[in-house]
């Protein structure tokens, strides 16, 4: 069942399975987030840092049965500054920190980065010999060139005993996927939380149902080489729990029937093992599997017989998209055929068809066209203004490619008709060749006028400068322009038309030639 950040929270009181110190009290670690990010709103339109205080504040009202309390956060400070992680409130019993606490999250401020990974380091140097929990609540990924994820796996690998969960609190998608990888490294089940209301609904469950039971599951091939499985604990022919590899799963005590494998990209387990176990109350069980690999596929990028970058591959079967994946991953995937789909840019849309048995490792290798990177600016007659559009490369009648006015435009070798869409000033350059140099820069001068849109008052004195709309005059398709500045405009006859919010303005017709710099005014009727 899902767990929001409160009841995570007061989860802890419940936990067991870490030895005591004689010396120090255990201790529960919150690091929160305080970017600029936590400026923005839930999905209920509420402010995610006034939703989080109010958790916060919720939370230290509970029993931590005599643990102690420590609280940290980071870029509350100072802006774009990955040293802001500050240690606010150290370890101390409840009695003593509460107050201090709550003070301290009604200060909050957001204001900067998100170093996780460096308060992570400051938090393991504040437990020192100190068992406990620590506790991520963000709301964004690591900012600051460092990877939390490699850093829970060294813990892991040098069997740091500190429990380490993440909150996400009104994370989107790619958030999400960031911070769960914290979670799974970690060997703890990621907890994402979206309003207030979600975060106390989830109290109630963990006071009635706390899980003190643990089960460490762990994949191993006939070599013995370590996999991550997924499974779930059935009894009475009913699931009772999802477990994971790498995760201390809570369950309650009992007999269970467990159905375990690797989980391909199909969303299934590949030919699951199922054994019986029974989890006693209040122990941790480790059990290793042995489990049959499914095949796997990865994928290569070349252009001209040189590795190059790659793209997000969808993969479909019988005309439906079974998944997706990363070109620098390797996946699993269930036996069958597919068809491989990938497109790294308007110049190359492949596909590759591939059927994978029992025990096949295949790479896919797509053989890219020959792109180049052409940069294409068009700019007026003197004096030269930049037509900030986006322009089109056409060939044979038929358009290949946009072209974004500062990026460019990545495209095969060849010669095309570069036009400016704008439906105001329209234009064709013809016979642009591009050639397989892989970085090229272009300069299109577009023969032009320049006009100057001026507004007066009804005496005729210049008044202040505000938006006007302009059009050709064979088209009603008005564009937006401001007066006082001066703008490049292609040959034609044109009409200017007021902002009513100004007041009445007599439309003016006006011609451009090329070359020309011209004032045309809007004087105010009354």
């Amino acid at each position: 069942m899902k767990h929001y950040l409160l009841s995570l929270l007061l989860s802890l009181t419940f936990l067991t399975g870490y030895t005591q110190s004689n010396q120090q009290p255990e201790g529960v670690y919150l690091i929160f987030d305080a970017s600029g990010s936590m400026w923005g709103r839930l999905a209920n339109s509420s402010m995610k840092i006034e939703a989080a205080k109010e958790a916060l504040k919720r939370f230290i009202s509970g029993d931590f049965h005599g643990k102690e309390l420590a609280l940290r956060v980071y870029g509350h400070r100072r802006e774009k500054d990955c040293s802001d992680t500050e240690l606010v409130i150290p370890f101390g019993p409840l009695s003593e920190v509460a107050g201090p606490f709550v003070e301290a999250v009604q200060d909050i401020q957001p204001k900067g980065r998100t170093p996780i990974s460096r308060s992570f380091r400051a938090a393991l140097e504040d437990f020192g010999d100190r068992p406990g929990t620590i506790i991520l609540i963000s709301d964004g990924i690591e900012t600051c060139d460092e990877d939390p994820c490699a850093l829970m796996r060294e813990w892991r690998e040098k069997n740091v005993q500190i429990v380490v969960h993440v909150v996400g609190f009104g994370a989107d998608e790619k958030t999400k996927s960031a911070l769960k990888c914290i979670a799974e490294e970690a060997g703890t089940p990621y907890h994402d939380a979206g309003s207030t209301e979600e975060l106390v609904e989830g109290l109630s469950e963990i006071q009635e149902k706390p899980a003190a039971t643990v089960l460490e599951i762990q994949g191993v091939d006939a070599a013995g080489e370590v996999y991550k499985i997924e499974g779930k604990l059935m009894q009475e022919g009913q699931e009772k729990y999802t477990v994971e590899s790498h995760f201390r799963n809570h369950v309650q005590s009992g007999t269970y029937t467990l159905i375990a494998g690797i989980m391909t990209k199909n969303g299934t387990l590949y030919l699951p093992v199922s054994q019986e176990i029974t989890l006693p109350p209040d122990e941790v069980t480790s059990l290793t599997l042995e489990v049959m690999v499914p095949p796997s596929v990865k994928a290569q990028f070349t252009e001209i017989g040189e590795d190059r970058a790659g793209s997000q591959i969808y993969a479909f079967q019988d005309g439906e998209e079974a998944f997706s994946f990363r070109w620098r991953d390797e996946v699993f995937l269930d036996e069958g055929t597919y068809e491989f789909r990938t497109k790294p840019n308007d110049a190359n849309e492949l596909s590759l068809t591939e059927t994978f048995g029992p025990g096949d490792h295949k790479t896919l290798v797509f053989e890219l066209q020959q792109t180049v990177h052409a940069r294409i600016k068009m700019v007026s007659s003197a004096p030269q203004l930049d037509y900030r559009e986006n322009y089109e490369l056409w060939q044979n009648g038929e358009r290949k490619y946009k072209v974004h006015w500062s990026n460019g435009v990545i495209a095969l070798p060849g010669t095309y008709d570069l036009h400016l869409t704008n439906s105001l000033t329209p234009y064709i350059h013809k016979d642009l060749v591009i050639t397989t140099d892989e970085e090229q820069d272009f300069r299109i001068e577009v023969p032009s006028g320049h006009v100057t849109f001026i507004y007066l008052k009804a005496d005729g004195s210049r008044d202040k400068d505000d938006r006007c709309f302009v059009n050709l005059a064979s088209s009603k398709s008005r564009k937006y322009h401001t007066s006082g500045r001066q703008y490049a405009l292609t040959p034609g006859t044109y009409r200017l038309t007021g902002w009513t919010h100004k007041g009445t303005y007599e439309a003016v017709e006006f011609e451009v030639k090329v070359g020309e710099e011209k004032e045309v005014e809007l004087r105010k009727k009354f």
